[in-house]
């Protein structure tokens, strides 16, 4: 196996905080990875060390980064992307913003061209011009142009006439994916690119990475994505960097085993510790005879058992609280137009929104679940019928809108407002350092100035302000983004145990299973509802996807029929033969899939195990398999199709 990249005695601290420590990383050509940690403790600031945007700190022995010159190649892909820093782009050339020399030949290029207007005939400009495409092709533009523009309509994001500053947040995303998946580099630098993204375009973008030979690194709490395209994790772990070969249930059942040791080994160091202990407060005559080496030994066990309890799995500890109301029914609504001006999103909705529902409220973008959400919470009126709820309804939303942050004041002074306690929603109260702590932020963190701290510790740092309240019903809209998985288990055991209305809008595949039992999907100016979480969902919008790929039999125009028949070849006597029966093995293709999808979602990864993931890797590849069947049967048909009987 080639290696890309070694990199040996990264050491680097931002002020007090330690991000690395001594740690090293070795980079195999062929590796998908999948890069987790805490927020705050270095993922990003990896990919800005391998992208050469972050230098380490100056360190005895010094830091090493030895790339492999002939096939070190690298292209970052960011969180947040830039549409608004280059005016003179569109969305069918955005991909240029990524790379300055041909983003220069381009406008180069395009003031030639508007010389060439005024004089077409000059030979030195259509010299210089000649001059400029050789250049731009020299340095791969056409094709990594070509291979953007089909990402673009893969991801079915082809309107040429939309503006890039009208671009939603999902639809920037698609954007970066197709820069990123067009790239002619070695190793893909991937930053949480499934955030925003509805669930169809989350698993467009996990068959590329399946099928892809390139090597790629990706930071994402989605741990659907993470099991299926990784082959290694790389954990960010207190300033080291730990590598596992595996997937990302493999690494998780790794973990729980490496607890299980800490916790036997835990357990023996304090048994001994308690025994030397009683040995050192023996009187004065046994004080006198204490050897050296065993005094040495028990200052040693006290240092083995302070290390092994800082190794332990630090999780947040969370908690919501109800308002306390008994009415079972919140929110209902009846015979439902809601839509701004002349534009309907939902007509004639009848739903009702109770107690102890737990709700997954998942849709195309553009669908209409922010509007729906408006209308719940009473910010938005209805264009027709009626609305009822429950008199003082309290709906608390959590949208990671983080404006409200103000950044430079500190968590201590945003959460406590002044005070040294938080007063929570249950009448109780708790101090403020206590009550951050359990949100997973260190005493040094609670008195820094906001701007100091991570995307995702900002958004934990939202998370704590948002539930000091209580509500009857919580609404939280894209809740894991930029939270780390470690974050997101302890919030979807919250929610799955709480006992009030819960309403999620969100792509994360896992935690909507985990949390939800009932799903709403907004489609076609309508709500389906389903019992479960998305698994119960992914069989029909499986189904509804595979119909979009099925051949639109037109009505025959009896003016044109004659000359179409005339025009037909006709099929030879093996070609009839198979057309009698083509349309039968299409339809038992499909209905095999659907029974492999309906047997992949149905697998509990609650307690994985080699066995398992085995099993569930077999179905995979088998699915996979009658899948490319289906691809290359229906390209029979269509051919066959063409042809008269």
């Amino acid at each position: 196996m080639s290696i890309l990249c070694n990199l040996q005695n990264i050491n680097l601290a931002f002020g007090q905080k330690i991000i690395f420590d001594n740690a090293k990383f070795t980079l195999n050509k062929g590796d998908k990875i999948g890069l987790i940690g805490l927020n705050g403790q270095g993922k990003s600031t990896l990919f800005n060390i391998l992208a050469d945007k972050v230098n380490p700190d100056t360190s005895q022995p010094p830091f090493i980064f030895d790339k492999n010159k002939e096939l070190f190649t690298l292209f970052y892909v960011p969180q947040e992307i830039d549409v608004h820093g280059f005016t003179d782009l569109n969305i069918n050339n955005f991909f240029l913003s990524f790379y300055p020399e041909l983003y220069q030949l381009h406008l180069k290029l395009e003031q030639v061209s508007h010389m060439l207007t005024e004089d077409y005939t000059n030979e030195k400009l259509l010299d210089q011009q000649q001059n400029l495409l050789d250049k731009y092709e020299s340095l791969d533009g056409w094709n990594i142009e070509n291979a953007y523009n089909s990402y673009l309509n893969y991801f079915e994001l082809d309107n040429n006439a939309m503006e890039l500053k009208d671009l939603s947040g999902g639809e920037q995303r698609k954007l970066a994916l197709s820069i990123g998946l067009s790239s002619k580099a070695n190793l893909i630098l991937w930053d949480e690119p499934t955030n925003h993204l509805d669930v169809e375009t989350i698993e467009k973008f996990e068959d590329e990475l399946m099928s892809s030979d390139k090597t790629f690194m990706v930071i994402s709490h989605d741990r659907y994505l993470l099991n299926h395209v990784t082959n290694r994790i790389i954990h960010i772990d207190r300033g080291l960097i730990t590598s596992f070969k595996g997937t990302y249930l493999a690494y998780l059942e790794h973990l729980e085993e490496k607890e299980k040791e800490r916790l036997k080994n835990l357990n023996t160091l304090e048994n001994k510790h308690r025994r030397e202990l009683a040995w050192m407060r023996q009187g004065i005559k046994a004080r006198g005879t204490r050897s050296k080496k065993r005094v040495e030994g028990f200052d040693n066990i006290k240092s083995e058992i302070t290390n092994l309890k800082a190794k332990s799995r630090k999780v947040a500890k969370l908690s919501l609280t109800h308002s306390g109301k008994k009415s079972k029914k919140l929110i209902e609504l009846k015979d439902a137009t809601i839509g701004y001006d002349e534009k309907i999103l939902f007509n004639e909705l009848n739903i009702t929104l109770y107690k102890k529902d737990k709700i997954a409220l998942i849709g195309p973008n553009g669908a209409g679940k922010t509007t729906l959400i408006n209308v719940l919470r009473d910010q938005l009126a209805l264009n027709s019928g009626n609305r009822k709820a429950l008199d003082d309804l309290k709906v608390i939303t959590f949208d990671q809108k983080r404006e409200s942050l103000d950044p430079d004041k500190t968590p201590f002074e945003v959460v406590g407002d002044g005070q040294d306690f938080v007063h929570l929603g249950d009448g109780s109260q708790k101090h403020v350092m206590s009550y951050l702590e359990n949100f997973l932020f260190s005493r040094d963190q609670i008195k820094r100035p906001i701007y100091t701290l991570s995307g995702g510790e900002k958004n934990r740092l939202q998370l704590a302000m948002f539930m000091k309240q209580s509500a009857d019903l919580w609404i939280f809209d894209e809740p894991t983004n930029d939270l780390d998985i470690e974050t997101i288990e302890i919030l979807e055991k919250e929610l799955s145990d709480y006992q009030a209305a819960v309403l999620i809008i969100g792509h994360d595949r896992a935690f909507l299973d985990n949390v939800c039992k009932t799903t709403w999907l907004v489609q076609d100016k309508k709500i389906e509802i389903f019992e479960g979480g998305y698994s119960q969902v992914a069989p029909y919008l499986h189904a509804l996807e595979l119909e979009k790929k099925l051949p639109v039999k037109k009505s025959k125009d009896p003016s044109t029929e004659n000359v179409t028949k005339e025009s037909k070849q006709k099929m030879s006597y093996k070609e009839k033969e198979r057309w009698d029966v083509i349309e039968d093995e299409i339809f038992k293709l499909e209905e095999s899939i659907e029974n492999y999808k309906a047997k992949l979602a149905a697998f509990d990864f609650s307690s994985p195990n080699d066995e398992l993931n085995q099993r569930y890797d077999k179905l995979n590849t088998e699915y996979k398999n009658e899948e490319s069947q289906l691809e290359k049967v229906y390209k029979e048909w269509e051919e066959l199709s063409k042809k008269e009987v």
